[in-house]
């Protein structure tokens, strides 16, 4: 039992750095896109706002850039979902091979 637990951590130390790579990918994209998309999700929100108190658009109209703006807003918080996700197999893979 002894040499199929060494045999497993030896395989899975390249599984290990793949994932703490991707980790940090992932943290660098989110990172970076996540400050470009708020930005995005706050100028559609302003927009629709705006417009709709002007009498440029419509409710419906104004709802529709609002969602747009909601969607922008919650992608990063959905990737840093995923990161918490990645992290927590990063921590498990690495307590079982350090045990």
């Amino acid at each position: 039992m002894l040499i199929l637990k060494v045999i497993a951590k030896i395989v899975l130390l390249p599984v290990l750095i793949a994932v703490i790579l991707f980790q940090w990918i992932g943290i660098f994209l989110t990172g970076m896109v996540g400050g470009i998309l708020n930005i995005l999700a706050f100028l559609f929100a302003l927009v629709a706002g705006a417009s709709y108190l002007t009498g440029l658009t419509s409710g419906p109209e104004a709802l529709k850039m609002l969602a747009v703006g909601f969607v922008f807003f919650i992608l990063p918080v959905i990737a840093g979902r995923l990161i918490i996700g990645i992290t927590a197999i990063r921590c498990n893979l690495g307590e079982f091979i350090r045990s």
